[in-house]
């Protein structure tokens, strides 16, 4: 399947079912709400309420994305439904711990490792990160979410298992045989969704008078984020179908 031809599936996959958008857009909707209301109203028990509530969503968020990897990969074409969501919220926490593993531990140990570096060998680095501060974003977003890529594309062929998440030849291997460049395309996506999606047209909408802001934020929120998870989440099981065929 040409690059083209896949990313008229995604597209048509996205639209085929306008309810699941919508409500993950809910979703999406109701974790913004809970987020703002537990940095300005709650306090204490209703705070930590909120924030469970949070988490459960998200979680929940995470977990369908997962879903239509899965069903993908095992050759599905059509939307899966919200259906045992205690399956998506197990699914999503799982998930969450591989992404923690490859993103955050990750960047931490460099951070504190440059640092450390630096400091014995008595030599400033703000100058250099601050020059190439996004060139090295880029490349540390890219490398690991290529890891938790395959780490996902690995899960979805052992039933989910979390170990299989952490299986690094099995993960190297799926990677090789998806191929680097459907990798690096797949992180690019993600990346340019969540600039232009998830902060530059927030943005600009938010300097437009109201009720035109509102109705922006709500286009945002209800159907083009969830449009670009189901889109980029159709896409990564599709470059394994492809592989496999």
């Amino acid at each position: 399947m040409k690059l083209s031809s896949m990313f008229k599936d995604c597209a048509r996959f996205v639209v085929l079912n306008w309810y699941n958008v919508l409500f993950l857009g809910f979703f999406l909707f109701l974790t913004d709400v809970s987020i703002f209301n537990a940095q300005s109203n709650y306090k204490g028990l209703l705070e930590i309420l909120t924030i469970i509530t949070v988490a459960v969503l998200f979680f929940v968020e995470v977990g369908y994305g997962c879903r239509i990897v899965d069903e993908t990969v095992q050759g599905s074409s059509k939307p899966p439904s919200f259906h045992h969501p205690q399956n998506l919220l197990w699914e999503g926490m799982k998930e969450c711990v591989v992404f923690t593993t490859y993103f955050i531990v990750p960047l931490i140990i460099i951070t504190w490792g440059i640092s450390e570096v630096a400091i014995f060998l008595e030599f400033d680095i703000n100058p250099l990160v601050t020059k190439y501060s996004l060139l090295i974003s880029i490349v540390f977003f890219v490398a690991f979410n290529i890891m938790l890529q395959g780490a996902i594309l690995n899960m979805a062929h052992h039933g989910g298992s979390i170990i299989s998440g952490f299986n690094i030849p099995q993960i190297f291997r799926k990677i090789r045989m998806v191929g680097l460049k459907n990798m690096v395309m797949v992180s690019l996506i993600i990346m340019l969704g969540i600039g232009v999606f998830g902060n530059a047209i927030p943005e600009t909408f938010h300097g437009f008078p109201f009720p035109f802001s509102t109705l922006g934020e709500v286009i945002i929120t209800f159907i083009v984020l969830p449009s670009m998870i189901i889109f980029t989440a159709r896409l990564l099981g599709l470059i394994d179908v492809e592989d496999e065929r």
